[in-house]
């Protein structure tokens, strides 16, 4: 928890290949996260859920690393991973202890910029994400936010599933994550976010020490750019064997960037959320 006297106090740069690093101060514990603006809305049917695979094949090994030697890294640091993938963006991120920044940056870098696409490991994890999709059931309310997404925007690909869809998962190949990545990994498009008490020039050197391999821009066409058209609509999917029923009512909220973005904020937190067990 954070004391009352904290302060943030913010340092941003732009330099190599104009990826932006965010450096916050006076935290009580240290962050590194790697932030890509690319997510399931830059795909396209024949491609989707590419981008979730390409996610979590960063953890399964770079060129420099295999899978095994990743894993020892961050348990020998006492580190925390986590990594998630949703519409509009992906993320890495580490929480390590003092002076680990720089080597969490090392692999996290790694991670993003080297990821090895190994044939074998991608058939793995693609059998593991079908078996997700058949766990779609017990996932009532990403169940019910898929759907919602998907009724609102049934016209983009900002209404498909993040996960893909299980007929389209198992056509998807290497080449298929090599062009999704050339296409939307690159520096221009990526931010580095460090939090706590360390210094904003170290994390800058070891972001251009890691990352340098990223080119600045792509010449690739990137898909799913053009704004999605909110549909107000009712939509009611009937299965006689749940004991439940799942009911959701969705706005179209202000962006992050709009004037009455923090107002909705306080009505979200106004109507509050609740669960009967």
């Amino acid at each position: 928890m954070l004391r009352e006297s904290a302060r943030w106090n913010r340092q941003v740069s732009q330099r190599v290949n104009t990826i932006t690093t965010l450096n916050l101060i006076n935290l009580f514990q240290y962050s590194v996260g790697v932030y890509v603006g690319a997510g399931s809305r830059n795909e396209d049917l024949s491609t989707t859920g590419v981008g979730y695979l390409l996610q979590k094949m960063a953890r399964r090994g770079t060129t420099n690393r295999s899978k095994t030697e990743l894993t020892t890294k961050i348990e020998n640091m006492g580190a925390r991973y986590s990594t998630k993938s949703s519409r509009e963006y992906t993320k890495q991120e580490m929480q390590v202890l003092p002076g680990d920044v720089p080597r969490a940056l090392g692999l996290l870098g790694d991670m993003v910029c080297n990821t090895a696409l190994n044939p074998a490991e991608l058939e793995l994890l693609k059998e593991r994400v079908s078996h997700e999709h058949e766990d779609n059931h017990n996932r009532y309310v990403e169940t019910t936010l898929e759907n919602c997404h998907f009724n609102a925007y049934r016209e983009h690909m900002f209404g498909q599933p993040v996960k893909g869809d299980r007929d389209v998962t198992h056509t998807l190949g290497v080449d298929h994550l090599r062009d999704f990545h050339t296409a939307n990994y690159y520096g221009d498009n990526v931010v580095v976010v460090a939090t706590g008490d360390v210094s904003h020039d170290q994390v800058v050197d070891a972001t251009e020490q890691h990352f340098s391999s990223l080119p600045k821009s792509t010449s690739v066409q990137r898909k799913g750019l053009d704004k999605p058209v909110y549909i107000p609509a009712l939509l009611f999917l009937r299965d006689d064997e749940m004991v439940n029923s799942n009911v959701g009512i969705f706005y179209d909220a202000p962006s992050a960037k709009h004037e009455d973005y923090y107002s909705f904020l306080l009505l979200k937190h106004m109507f509050g959320s609740y669960r009967v067990d």
